[in-house]
């Protein structure tokens, strides 16, 4: 993989910021939403989606929690109520949706910018 040309270099460094998202995502879903939707639960508060098949909801959670409210994170969203979600939050649920949020974004970027430079098919 790391062979010294610049595709070497490309997977090499695809991989390191792959395994952080990963971590990140994992991290996330685990500490931080599953406690808030014990907390939840618990305090008799539903939860929208009833259904996460692909696990595209932490990324909504994750959103709603490292955002402010506004343009790019709506307090009306159709698929979880942020203002709820938001006040069962700690810092470091806040620090973890950071992370997911800007090593998916890293992540993405390093992918477009491999295809165009590179011609991956």
């Amino acid at each position: 993989m790391l062979d010294g040309t610049p595709e070497g270099w490309y997977y090499f460094i695809l991989l390191i910021v792959f395994a952080i998202m990963a971590a990140a995502w994992i991290g996330f879903a685990r500490f931080s939403m599953a406690r808030i939707e014990r907390q939840m639960k618990r305090d008799g508060v539903t939860r929208q989606p009833s259904w996460d098949g692909v696990g595209l909801r932490v990324l909504w959670y994750a959103s709603a929690i490292a955002f402010p409210v506004g343009i790019f994170n709506q307090a009306n969203d159709p698929l979880i109520d942020v203002p709820t979600v938001r006040s069962y939050s700690t810092r470091f649920d806040r620090y973890l949706g950071w992370a997911l949020m800007i090593s998916g974004l890293i992540f993405l970027a390093i992918v477009l910018l491999g295809g165009f430079f590179f011609n991956l098919d």
